[in-house]
């Protein structure tokens, strides 16, 4: 057993205060250095998570040395009869010019279902789907492309769920039509179908009400007729190496009116 009391442990002497306060330089020194460190560490660090966070210029461009895929999507509502139709295409080159048909690796979905896959001469390889079921305002295209590989293709449709004519069609003073659903964007167009006669007023529109001029309808017959309406709209979307055109149609249920002198 040992005895505390037997050890001779020295007698403690304390280093002067002087030498283990600020207010010695070599203690400055080396807080100062280690501030340093401290900085450039903290500084070095925020700059790479912000270039971490950052785009990378090779994703956010255009590579000019690939080729582009060019789709064509094509959405129609038929609101009497509750059906939806839906065809795709696809074509690849470096310009929409040159380029040539392409059928997508596994396909194409649209709306959960798969889409029938048809070759057509010329044309290539085209993608269709028919279906009965309520209005969406929004479907999409699932598909892999090259370069990009899986991708959804949101296609968003403005319908007209009803219309009505204020007072009289009038083949020599015109008409007024208004609709339920939002005025027409920049993009779109109203087409008016009245028996084997139709013209295409073009957006944009600042109320979902439109005053149609005499000259559309001076070939008119008068007496009864059925009419309706189509709300058409297209959109483009390009991101690198990637180009779209989206074309929806929805067509409204008919109506009979009366054309007036």
């Amino acid at each position: 057993m040992v005895s505390f009391s037997k050890l001779n442990l020295g007698k403690y002497t304390p280093y002067p205060q002087s030498q283990y306060t600020l207010s010695n330089p070599f203690i400055q020194v080396f807080f100062m250095k280690n501030i340093r460190h401290s900085l450039f560490f903290g500084i070095l660090l925020f700059l790479v998570s912000c270039q971490s966070d950052a785009p990378k210029s090779e994703i956010s461009k255009t590579d000019q040395t690939k080729p582009t895929t060019f789709a064509h999507f094509y959405v129609r509502f038929l609101q009497s009869e509750k059906q939806v139709k839906a065809t795709a295409s696809f074509t690849q080159g470096m310009t929409k010019e040159s380029s040539k048909p392409l059928k997508m690796e596994n396909g194409v979905f649209f709306h959960n279902g798969n889409m029938n896959e048809k070759g057509i001469k010329n044309i290539g390889t085209r993608y269709s789907y028919d279906y009965e079921g309520v209005f969406s305002d929004k479907y999409i295209f699932r598909f892999k492309a090259p370069l990009k590989g899986k991708m959804n293709h949101e296609v968003k449709m403005n319908p007209i769920t009803n219309y009505s004519f204020e007072g009289k069609i009038s083949k020599s003073k015109g008409m007024k039509v208004t609709w339920e659903g939002s005025p027409l964007n920049e993009n779109e167009s109203l087409v008016f179908l009245i028996n084997n006669h139709s013209f295409e007023i073009k957006g944009k529109t600042e109320s979902n009400a439109l005053l149609i001029p005499a000259k559309h309808l001076e070939k008119l017959k008068l007496g009864t007729a059925k009419i309706y309406l189509v709300r058409k709209q297209t959109q483009v979307t390009t991101i690198p190496n990637f180009t779209s055109t989206s074309e929806m149609e929805f067509y409204t249920h008919e109506t009979t009116v009366t054309i007036a002198p």
